[in-house]
């Protein structure tokens, strides 16, 4: 994850809690999220490559309870969310209202995706309000 030293410090005074060097392989749950299943990974260099980058580590499964999944895409809008039939804004973001909620009421985003500042302290804050209004809109 890249990301500045300070943006760090200041995300987890926001109480982000980091899991570094993993990947989800599945999120587990009966009509909701219970369980994530992770596994550990190390950092490789590969050949002809100037960044090392993740590797699974076999057998490292492992699983944490939890209860929802604010799913990290990325600074860019993926086809899979395209295909969601999202409203844009004019910058390619989807656009959201002041309850973090898409032009489709069920559907939330925060962060890269809906165009909130770049950090990761920004991008963690805004995790969370959107994940505020979830359970608004939830009760």
């Amino acid at each position: 994850m890249p990301a500045e030293v300070k943006e760090i410090a200041e995300a987890k005074e926001e109480g982000i809690k980091f899991l570094f060097q993993n990947n989800i392989v599945e999120i587990k749950g009966n009509q909701k999220v219970e369980k994530l299943e992770l596994i550990k990974t190390k950092l490789v260099q590969r050949e002809g490559e100037t960044r090392a980058v993740p590797v699974n580590i076999e057998g490292s499964n492992y699983e944490i309870n939890t209860d929802y999944v604010v799913m990290a895409l990325g600074s860019m809008v993926s086809d899979e969310v395209l295909e969601l039939g999202l409203t844009l804004n004019k910058w390619g973001n989807i656009y959201i209202n002041e309850n973090y909620q898409s032009s489709n009421p069920k559907i939330f985003a925060g962060g890269d995706l809906a165009g909130c500042k770049g950090t990761v302290a920004w991008a963690a804050r805004s995790g969370r309000d959107a994940a505020n209004s979830i359970k608004e809109y939830l009760k």
